[in-house]
């Protein structure tokens, strides 16, 4: 029976892929005439100058393709119920964050954009809704742990929310790696649910993984088109509340490990320079820059992180089937 599931999914996986991929296509023409074009950080490494044509906000087609085709499938399978709604509308919240994040950038031409406190503190109040949201459509036993730990779950749960979305952001630095690393969590999450039993959040990861999939097609070094922060955030932000709903918030740290180090490297990296004035750990953050300025190319690091995340969700994969048995 396990087998024929993940085939199913393996198909929704496939053909939302392919309808990400054409709709990328379309989002790409549709861009390129527009002229919105990547706006690049003077101080990131110089490799990168040569981006700043390509055209970006390209989470305008991987949105709309997992809510639609996240609404439509489990609808057509009898799965369709108040948690994928809720983890549409995260998505959906997040990407317009994302989007107001991107025209800020687009019109002031500069790679600053949305005031990070204003970013953050919406960010905050978007993952406590939908947080007392879960709790409210859902039965008491139907947290186990979570219910005697509710005090700790709450803000636990919004953390993995905002802490998730930024850290796909913050990795979305070089070409194919967020895309990627995004597809592998999903298909991980998916092989996860199923295991559980979860099939309708089994579903939503496969509908974010394929979606993921089609939009690396053209992502891939060199890349021809970046999701921007429309696609990062919502991709995060769909991966996160999954993780949520389902309850394996704590496998999906694992599951997302390079996203957690990328989001780590930074962390550390502000904290040192602040405290000893100046000096650095990494030779700059995010750590895939850092790997950049020790002389990787851009399409090493990109494959071997993904090596490494499809290493520890395999591993999640693993705990996730004995916890199971």
């Amino acid at each position: 029976m396990i087998i024929f599931n993940i085939l199913l999914l393996a198909i929704c996986v496939l053909s939302t892929a392919i309808i990400g991929a054409l709709a990328t296509t379309v989002a790409l023409r549709h861009l390129r005439s527009r002229g919105v074009e990547q706006v690049v950080r003077d101080d990131g490494p110089e490799t990168h100058l040569d981006k700043s044509t390509t055209p970006t906000m390209g989470g305008i087609a991987i949105i709309p393709t997992i809510a639609l085709l996240g609404l439509l499938f489990a609808y057509n399978a009898g799965l369709l119920g108040p948690r994928m709604y809720l983890v549409v509308a995260a998505t959906v919240a997040y990407a317009v964050v994302g989007l107001i994040d991107d025209t800020t950038k687009a019109r002031a031409g500069k790679p600053t954009g949305w005031r990070a406190r204003y970013k953050i503190a919406t960010e905050l109040l978007l993952a406590v809704l939908f947080v007392a949201a879960l709790i409210r459509i859902s039965n008491e036993t139907d947290w186990q742990w979570h219910t005697g730990l509710l005090w700790l779950w709450v803000p636990l749960a919004v953390f993995v929310l905002v802490g998730g979305a930024n850290s796909v952001n913050l990795t979305d630095g070089l070409d194919g790696l967020a895309a990627g690393l995004s597809c592998i969590c999903g298909i991980a999450m998916a092989i996860i649910l199923l295991l559980y039993g979860d099939h309708e959040m089994a579903l939503g990861a496969a509908i974010v993984a394929g979606a993921a999939a089609g939009f690396l097609w053209f992502n891939i070094y060199p890349a021809r088109i970046f999701m921007g922060d429309i696609g990062s955030l919502g991709l995060g932000a769909a991966l996160s509340a999954i993780a949520i709903a389902a309850k394996i918030e704590l496998l999906f740290v694992l599951i997302a490990a390079v996203f957690v180090w990328e989001t780590l490297s930074v962390i550390i990296q502000v904290v040192y320079f602040k405290r000893t004035g100046g000096k650095r750990v990494f030779k700059m953050a995010p750590f895939h820059h850092h790997l950049e300025l020790c002389g990787w190319g851009e399409p090493t690091i990109v494959v071997r992180l993904w090596l490494v995340g499809a290493f520890c969700a395999l591993i999640a994969i693993v705990i996730a089937r004995v916890a199971s048995l």
